[in-house]
């Protein structure tokens, strides 16, 4: 009797499909790889997105700034006194200077180099020294040239005898540093006696540091008419 084995090979049965192992795993692989270009992509979006967020807010604190800056003041004449009695006159001082700078505004002298300066001994004088004044009443005194009160606080001057045209002028005083503008309101006869160019009242020589005519005596200054 004749034993019959049957013999079944070992590996893979026929008809089955064949499986290709280098196609395992390679759509996780992908998945991975893929994922991983995705952050890089994100992260680089990111960081630009940041960059131009910075960039903006830099620009925009820089426009900021900008809009905040106040250009520095321009140099400026310092005005000590001004004859506030006469519109004219503070039109005239307002063009050469101002008694109120700001705080951080250069001061400067006034450009003697302009035409119109000049330069002359000037003498002073007050109510006690006007014919019928008042020695009681300083700001009471005799009326001037110009029909207005001479007074020994006013920022006024006069002008020797014959430049009657000039009653009524803004005049820019300058001495030892110091300017004034004042109106001419009066004449006098100092300049033919004395060859002096203006008779300063108190508020003009109060300004320059004199108390009283006297004190002031006859200093040189520059002038001019405005």
């Amino acid at each position: 009797m004749t034993l019959c084995v049957l013999v079944i090979p070992r590996g893979i049965a026929q008809g089955a499909a064949q499986a290709d192992d280098s196609t395992l795993g390679v759509g996780d692989t992908l998945s991975v790889a893929q994922a991983g270009e995705s952050a890089t992509t994100f992260a680089n979006a990111t960081a630009s997105t940041t960059q131009a967020v910075s960039d903006s807010g830099a620009s925009l604190q820089k426009a900021q700034t900008r809009s905040i800056t106040v250009s520095d003041p321009d140099p400026v004449v310092l005005l000590s006194a001004v004859d506030m009695g006469n519109v004219d006159t503070i039109q005239a001082a307002a063009q050469v200077g101002t008694t109120n700078p700001l705080p951080t505004a250069p001061l400067i002298q006034p450009d003697m180099s302009e035409e119109g300066w000049m330069s002359g001994e000037a003498s002073a004088y007050s109510v006690s020294d006007c014919i019928n004044a008042d020695p009681d009443n300083p700001d009471a005194g005799r009326l001037t040239a110009s029909g207005r009160a001479f007074s020994d606080s006013g920022v006024t001057v006069a002008v020797p005898q014959g430049q009657e045209y000039l009653l009524g002028r803004a005049v820019e005083i300058n001495y030892n540093g110091i300017t004034v503008v004042a109106t001419v309101t009066d004449t006098g006869s100092f300049g033919s006696k004395y060859g002096r160019v203006l008779d300063l009242a108190g508020g003009v020589y109060k300004a320059f540091g004199y108390s009283s005519s006297s004190d002031w005596g006859v200093h040189t200054v520059s002038y001019r008419f405005l």
